[in-house]
């Protein structure tokens, strides 16, 4: 015989052929992984922070950001009026930084007298680069303790 038509056992071309197929794919989901990592990784992430302020007369910061790192956007702050009676008035302030290294403006005030309802008070507060501060007052009636708390997110 000549052996003539028949394929060599030792030919690596199809098993070669097969591997670069196999790395190819393995490139392209590598890379979509590394598109995923990048939109997911740039994504914000949402922060919290609170805690309970009592009044005491003046106007006091309740919550206070003069310096974000980054990109910042403060989303809302959230008063419990549970404990605020019907011999209370405060008013909530809000002031926004518009300039790098510039005063808090106040945006806006709202006063709160007697009981509330509902109890939890919320203030839905606007993306803002420089600096927010959302601030209580007691004016009329017996300082209280309000809890309250703060969302925001934060740009990695």
């Amino acid at each position: 015989m000549s052996g003539e038509g028949l394929q060599n056992p030792y030919d690596d071309t199809a098993l070669l052929a097969s591997i670069a197929i196999i790395d190819a794919i393995v490139d392209a989901i590598l890379e979509d992984t590394d598109a995923i990592r990048e939109t997911t990784d740039a994504e914000p992430v949402l922060e919290e922070t609170g805690g309970t302020l009592t009044t005491d007369g003046t106007e006091q910061d309740l919550y206070i950001n003069t310096a974000p790192a980054g990109i910042f956007r403060p989303v809302c702050v959230k008063i419990d009026f549970t404990n605020h009676t019907a011999g209370e008035t405060v008013v909530l302030r809000t002031y926004y930084r518009i300039a790098p290294g510039g005063a808090l403006i106040e945006q806006d005030a709202v006063t709160y007298a007697g009981v509330q309802d509902p109890l939890l008070i919320n203030i839905d507060l606007e993306p803002n680069r420089y600096g927010i501060s959302v601030t209580i007052e007691k004016t009329i009636g017996t300082n209280r303790a309000y809890d309250w708390e703060s969302l925001y997110e934060v740009h990695p």
